[in-house]
């Protein structure tokens, strides 16, 4: 090697070896990552927007909604609707905004989802279980009224990642606002 090498080497290497580590974050912080109370307001409060329409020369505006919805990353244990330490910390976020004023006057669907491992028919009922925990867990911590809340669940027939279907980003909860 020659000098000039060497010494580009030796910087190279010192340079590498002074740079910080990362600062580790909590498990939950990424959990959290765009879960907080205000990201599901911003999620889920309904949102019009304004169409032109022409007919026959005449142009006015018509109002149309989507419906909010959001795919939270609730986590669940393989196998289970027991909602673990990370989902209650998503959960509590949700709830929060849930009691805001912003979404007190909506209803939501929350529905279940799992991953392709197992039987269709063992998946379907998984899927119930983990929306109808969600909703009871709401309804018990944040009171919210039970009519504001309808669960159910699809199995493995949406699954979030179809290239991974065994993958547990497939196991999820999704919350859709479905009007007043």
């Amino acid at each position: 090697m020659t000098r000039k090498s060497l010494l580009i080497a030796g910087r190279a290497l010192f340079l590498g070896a002074s740079m910080a580590a990362p600062v580790a974050r909590p498990a939950f912080a990424d959990d959290l990552q765009g879960q907080t109370k205000q990201d599901f307001i911003d999620a889920l409060a309904p949102k019009t927007r304004g169409l032109t329409l022409s007919n026959q020369g005449t142009q006015g505006t018509q109002e149309t909604t989507a419906a909010p919805q959001k795919d939270m990353r609730i986590q669940f244990e393989f196998g289970s609707a027991k909602l673990t330490a990370s989902a209650k910390t998503v959960l509590n976020e949700l709830g929060a905004a849930l009691q805001s004023e912003q979404l007190a006057a909506y209803q939501f669907s929350l529905v279940g989802h799992t991953d392709a491992v197992g039987s269709e028919a063992a998946n379907l009922k998984l899927s119930q279980a983990r929306a109808a925990s969600v909703k009871d867990y709401l309804i018990g911590r944040f009171h919210i009224d039970a009519a504001r809340l309808e669960s159910s669940g699809v199995g493995e027939s949406d699954l979030a990642d179809p290239s991974r279907p065994n993958d547990g980003i497939n196991r999820r909860v999704v919350i859709t606002n479905i009007g007043s």
